[in-house]
This record gives structure tokens, C-alpha cells and sequence, in this order.
């Protein structure tokens, strides 16, 4: 059998059993509240890999990789903090997302916004996501056309079409049942892949100490942190975006802690989201410095871990490390379909149009949703600009600077007011452009910002500032509402 064949075979298998999960999970999904959220039905370690899945995306597997190999240890902290993002997301907001949306009945994250901070607050969060989610939907496709076309042979074309379909189906089949379950397996195969992958690799490079050396020998200006062309700024506002910020910048991962009432459930997983990332992002910074002492002369950094599958690995362990990284692009595909999908039934199709929202209709509906949303992901995918990270950093940035504040002062803080939440979160996703304007017309490029600040960062500082400034001289909600909202009962004793 050929090599193509033994990875195609791989592939084939693995979309197979993706798509099984799906269809066996369609069964479970009899209200609305089971397709969404499959709520208080998933045990402790399907929310952590579903989180941590979710929020590390095919950014985490080739586009990692790739900016090591092209930025040097300047890309370093970026996967340090990556690894203790769960650590920020769970602590700072994951239990209060927990307990407010079991008393509230929130099924999404802008129906927490909602409660919070008004309507429009709660329809504007909506907007912003699913504009947001395009093109994390482009890079994740862009990933995998890259990969398949470069490992395999198989045309980039051919390969987002085959693989957007597939991940339509299951997701739009099995719900928050399928996309969990499925995240829980891509994860396995992820850490697999890094432990498969990266001793081989280390060993053809002669150890950590090898790798180092032939990586500063040819590389000698991105051997330092404040090497590879960035200013000091990119890499500690980089620092932040990639661990803080999570916590606006992931909600389709900040839905996980809407899957369950029982706050007892997110302290074990947090155990297994710290393992899985921290396996993960070692292994990724390590094949980044291996690529540059390996491949020194790659004319697209993209290239990186494709290159090294197919050096180092056998066809059959090829495509199992290849499936891991397909894992890594359609944990966030279904996620964040999954979660537009829940905004708009929820929150502009039942809230807003004031359209039926009962489960039949509410699934039906969401269904319909998921298609579109996967199929205009696609379409933008046959030619999307930039590299694979930059792609997803874009949309993650805009939801990073228009919610980190609002959400986590929004679960702790009586004092914030409906209107400080609403222009916080405007101001916020504004500042956010802008600062990618002002950085595009300055450097042509999406991965070069004003005065090496990330858009994220300023545009989270703006919303801040107005969040504050505008709570102070303007109404908050009436203290029935803040009384529930900031109860400390534990919902379960109030069944």
C-alpha cells in the first residue's frame, strides 16, 4: 500500500468515527437545552477536553509551530501562557459563569450579558460573535487544505470542501452531545500526536541541547525573547492575550461551564484542561525550535509541522499525528458553529424576531444556522488572506476586547450599570478595529501592531475605561435582579 493510501486510510477512518459520533448522539437531543448545551450530561473530563479543544485550535498545531520557526523564542511566551489559560478562564469566571447561569436559565453566553447588562447588551454580544467566528471558521479550514495538500497531495481545495462537510454534518446532527464528545477524542489524539512526534523529532536534532544550538547557530537573531523583529511590547501584550484574555476572547470555550449546574464538576476538569494544554503547548514550542535547526530555509512557516510529519514519521503514525491536527481545527469548527448557532436561535431568532422557540423549532432552526455559517466559512476559505494564527488572532481579538471586562467585572462587580456594559463592550470591538486598521496602513500586514501593542489589549483597556466611566453616571439594574444575579447559594440547594 502506498503512502498516500496509508494516510488517506488513517483519515478516512477518523472522519468515520466523527461522523458515527454525531449521528449517534442525534438521538439524545430532545429539547433544546440537550442540542445546545447537553446540560448536567457530561461528565467532568468531556467539559475539560471540550474547553481546552475548543480554545486552542488549529492555531495551536500548525500556526504554532510555524510562528516559533519563523519568530524564534520572541513566540515563546505566547505557548508558556497558553498552558495556563485554563487556569484564568476557570478561576476568574468559570465557577460565577456557572452558578448565575444555573439561576438564570442561561443558555448562552449572551443571555448572560443579557441578564447583566440589558437587551441590547445581550443582542449586540451576539452580532459581535458570530461576525467574529468567520474567520476563526477560514483559518481552521485554511489548516487543514494546507496540511492535506502538503502531506498528502490531496488538492486544498478538495480538502476544505470534504472537511468543512463532514464537521457540518456531526455538528448540525449530534449537537453539544457530538461536539463535546468528539472534543474529547481530538484532544487524545492531540496529546498523542505531540508524544509520538517530538521525541523523534528531538532525536533527529540530537536532543534538546542539539536542537538549541543548530537553532542559535542558524538563527542567531531569534535565539533571544526580544529576538525575531518584535518590539517588547508585542511580546508582553502577547503574553497577556494568550492566557487573560481567553476569558473574552474564547466565549465558544466559556459555554463549557454553562454544560452543568454543579461548580464541584469544574474544579476536576480544570485538573484535565491543565494537563491537556501543558502536554500540547510544550510540544508545539519544541517542534518550533527543531523546525528552524530542521528546515531553516521553509518559505512558508505553515509549513513547519506538515514537513515535519512527513520526514520523520511513517505513513500509518503520519496520519495519526496528522488526524491530531485535524482534531485541533474541527474542535474549534463545531464548537464555535455550534455556539452561533445557540446565539442565533436564542438570542436574535426567539428574543429579538420574536420568532417560535420552542425545541423543535429552536433545533430545526439551529441546524439551519450551522449549515450556513460552515458553508460561508468555507467559501471565505478558498482564499483567505494572511497565515494560518493571524486568521484566528483577528476574530479572537475582536471578542477579546469587547468582553473580557464586561464579563468578568460583569460576574463579580454590583456596580456596573445595563448602559456601562453596552458602550464598554461597543467601545471595546471599535478600538479593536481600529487598532488593526492603524497597524495594517502602517506595516501591510495583520501581525504587526502600533507601537507592538495587540488590538486585543487596547481595545480591552478602551472598553474598561468606558465600562467604568459610564457605570458611574448612569442607573444600575434594579437590586431584585442584582440579588439574584450575585446570590451565593449554590443553585442545587435551591432545587
Amino acid at each position: 500500500m502506498s503512502s498516500t493510501m496509508q494516510y488517506i486510510l488513517i483519515i478516512c477512518v477518523y472522519f468515520g468515527a466523527m461522523l458515527g459520533i454525531g449521528v449517534f448522539f442525534s438521538k439524545k437531543n430532545n429539547t433544546k437545552s440537550d442540542y445546545f448545551l447537553a446540560k448536567d450530561k457530561l461528565p467532568p473530563a468531556v467539559i475539560a477536553f471540550s474547553f481546552s479543544a475548543t480554545q486552542m485550535s488549529g492555531s495551536s498545531y500548525l500556526g504554532c509551530v510555524g510562528s516559533m520557526h519563523s519568530m524564534g523564542l520572541a513566540y515563546a511566551p505566547v505557548s508558556i501562557t497558553s498552558a495556563a489559560a485554563p487556569w484564568f478562564c476557570y478561576v476568574l469566571v468559570g465557577d460565577r459563569v456557572c452558578k448565575i447561569s444555573s439561576r438564570l436559565k442561561c443558555m448562552t453566553i449572551s443571555d448572560l450579558f443579557e441578564e447583566r447588562f440589558g437587551k441590547r447588551t445581550g443582542l449586540a454580544s451576539s452580532l459581535i460573535m458570530i461576525i467574529a467566528i468567520v474567520p476563526v471558521l477560514t483559518a481552521q479550514l485554511k489548516a487543514a487544505g494546507t496540511a492535506f495538500e502538503t502531506i498528502i497531495g490531496i488538492p486544498y481545495l478538495t480538502t476544505i470542501l470534504v472537511f468543512g462537510v463532514i464537521v457540518i454534518i456531526y455538528t448540525l446532527v449530534g449537537g453539544m452531545f457530538a461536539v463535546a464528545w468528539t472534543d474529547l477524542i481530538q484532544g487524545v489524539l492531540m496529546m498523542l500526536g505531540m508524544v509520538m512526534l517530538v521525541p523523534i523529532v528531538l532525536g533527529a536534532t540530537g536532543g534538546i541541547a542539539g536542537a538549541y544550538a543548530s537553532f542559535t547557530t542558524n538563527n542567531p537573531t531569534m535565539a533571544t525573547f526580544d529576538g525575531g523583529g518584535k518590539p517588547l511590547l508585542w511580546i508582553i501584550s502577547g503574553f497577556l492575550v494568550y492566557g487573560f484574555y481567553q476569558i473574552g476572547g474564547q466565549p465558544a470555550a466559556i459555554t463549557r461551564f454553562q454544560t452543568t449546574t454543579q461548580p464541584e464538576k469544574l474544579k476536576k476538569s480544570l485538573v484535565w484542561s491543565v494537563l491537556f494544554q501543558s502536554v500540547v503547548y510544550t510540544g508545539v514550542s519544541t517542534l518550533g525550535i527543531c523546525s528552524m535547526a530542521l528546515f531553516p530555509d521553509l518559505a512558508a512557516p505553515d509549513m513547519a509541522l506538515p514537513n515535519l510529519i512527513s520526514h520523520f514519521l511513517p505513513p500509518l503514525l503520519g496520519g495519526v499525528v496528522l488526524a491530531a491536527a485535524l482534531g485541533a481545527m474541527m474542535s474549534t469548527i463545531d464548537s464555535v458553529l455550534l455556539m452561533a448557532s445557540s446565539l442565533f436561535v436564542n438570542n436574535i431568532w426567539g428574543k429579538t424576531l420574536k420568532k417560535p422557540n420552542d425545541d423543535k423549532a429552536a433545533i430545526h432552526v439551529g441546524r439551519i444556522v450551522v449549515v450556513v455559517l460552515g458553508l460561508l466559512g468555507t467559501l471565505f476559505a478558498i482564499n483567505p488572506p494572511d497565515a494560518i494564527l493571524w486568521l484566528v488572532t483577528m476574530g479572537f481579538s475582536l471578542m477579546a476586547g469587547a468582553f473580557t471586562f464586561p464579563l468578568l467585572l460583569g460576574v463579580w462587580v454590583k456596580g456596573l450599570t445595563p448602559a456601562g456594559g453596552f458602550w464598554g463592550m461597543v467601545a471595546g470591538a471599535v478600538s479593536t478595529v481600529i487598532w488593526y486598521v492603524m497597524g495594517y496602513n502602517m506595516y501591510g500586514n495583520l501581525n504587526d501592531f502600533v507601537w507592538g501593542i495587540w488590538p486585543a489589549v487596547i481595545g480591552s483597556l478602551v472598553s474598561l475605561v468606558v465600562l467604568l466611566a459610564v457605570s458611574k453616571f448612569t442607573s444600575p439594574l434594579q437590586q431584585e435582579q442584582l440579588d439574584i444575579i450575585f446570590e451565593e447559594e449554590d443553585v442545587s440547594s435551591r432545587a
